[in-house]
């Protein structure tokens, strides 16, 4: 579990153990402002408990399909490595080659050696330090695979190798793209809604919280046994 994912779970089992103490606290605790009487707190801990329970279920989900995207263009480096040597030692057209060569590198992210300390002594291509994005290697295999296809000397023994592999390998890259895309919706609606809920919105967790945690200073001597427990139970507001 991340910090940020466990700083939420935190919150929201605090704001039930604040609940808890608070109830003991019986005709004490007579809070001036309706959003800090324990019905109005029970009511915002349900909140939170449902914004969490829909964002643990759209979250595997999303996660697979990050994780299925990143597994089928991981395969793409070493599938268009082999590729390009094959065209290397088929074609004898220098333009063929050139473009074969520039298109294989944008879809590995390979750039040319940089006079920076950074780049590689021997003079070889270094991996861009920016990522390559998806859509951008998709277009760039279509393109890769256009080039093979005009080609008159690309063919391949090897099936992987062959233009009908390759055009299945760029399906399966627009697939993975398109599902994450889909799925993406849900789980920003999902992530801004319970942000909103303890961190933003009217009445949100933290500034209610504080609040009550005021009115117990104001309230309640310094010698009640509730109350340094109620003041050190922890919240933390934390970014989106």
């Amino acid at each position: 579990m991340s910090g940020t994912e466990s700083g939420y779970t935190k919150n929201a089992a605090n704001l039930n153990d604040l609940i808890i103490r608070l109830k003991t606290l019986g005709p004490a605790y007579q809070p001036p402002k309706d959003h800090f009487k324990i019905e109005a707190l029970e009511k915002l801990a349900k909140e939170v408990e449902e914004t969490n329970r829909i964002l643990s279920k759209v979250s595997p989900v999303y996660s697979k399909a990050v994780d299925d995207q990143e597994l089928i263009f991981k395969q793409l480096n070493n599938l268009i490595t082999r590729s390009y040597n094959y065209v290397k030692v088929a074609t004898d057209n220098p333009s063929e080659l050139n473009t074969a060569k520039t298109l294989a590198d944008k879809l590995r992210g390979v750039v040319k050696k940089s006079t920076s300390s950074n780049a590689a002594a021997d003079g070889t291509k270094l991996p861009s330090q920016a990522k390559t994005s998806y859509d951008n290697r998709i277009e760039h295999l279509k393109q890769y695979i256009d080039v093979l296809s005009t080609s008159q000397v690309y063919k391949p023994a090897e099936e992987d190798l062959s233009i009908a592999s390759l055009q299945t390998q760029l399906e399966k890259m627009q697939s993975s793209v398109n599902n994450v895309a889909l799925i993406k919706p849900d789980i920003d609606d999902a992530r801004r809604n319970r942000f909103n809920i303890f961190y933003d919105s009217q009445n949100n967790l933290i500034d209610t919280v504080q609040g009550v945690k005021t009115y117990i200073k104001a309230s309640l001597k310094n010698d009640h046994p509730e109350k340094k427990y109620i003041l050190g139970i922890p919240f933390k507001r934390l970014k989106m």
